[in-house]
């Protein structure tokens, strides 16, 4: 794919370590940690770390991995991407926002971009997880047209159940 992509409103491109702060913010925020989990990133050395690791290490090894989500004044709000889990069979889409930004159309909006241009990096099938309480995350989900499998299991370490999606029919 081709970076960045824009939307209306929206930036979507490779994560850079200027936005290790807003990275730094997003990941320790509660919500984060509830729904996603702790990645451990606990300062800006840590936040450039995992950008090289997460961002530019998925997207050298897979050719696809997640991106940073900005307005259109630069401003980070959050990252989305498509994440290969060795649970799952293909790849899943993975979003989070920072607070201030949430309800606002912004997931939707790239996760729209983003999908239309998933055949671009190889990818013909796609899933998405949610925590089983995370309810506007499966409307986005719904939003976007995916349909709803179950609930599963798919980190053998924390054996928390997640709903499970599949895009398309």
């Amino acid at each position: 794919m081709k970076t960045p992509l824009t939307t209306e409103r929206l930036i979507i491109r490779h994560a850079c370590y200027d936005d290790a702060s807003s990275l730094l913010a997003l990941l320790n925020q509660a919500s984060f940690i509830k729904n996603i989990g702790d990645k451990h990133v606990h300062n800006l050395q840590d936040a450039m770390r995992f950008i090289d690791q997460a961002f530019v290490g998925a997207h050298q090894t897979q050719g696809f991995g997640p991106y940073v989500i900005t307005l259109k004044n630069k401003q980070c709000i959050g990252v989305i991407g498509f994440y290969q889990r060795t649970m799952l069979q293909c790849p899943d889409l993975g979003f989070a926002l920072l607070t201030a930004y949430e309800k606002q159309g912004y997931i939707a909006e790239a996760g729209n971009a983003l999908i239309a241009n998933k055949s671009c990096m190889g990818i013909a099938k796609l899933s998405a997880i949610t925590a089983v309480d995370n309810s506007a995350s499966k409307n986005v989900l719904l939003k976007l047209g995916f349909t709803p499998l179950g609930k599963a299991i798919i980190e053998q370490t924390t054996q928390r159940p997640v709903m499970l999606y599949v895009y398309g029919k």
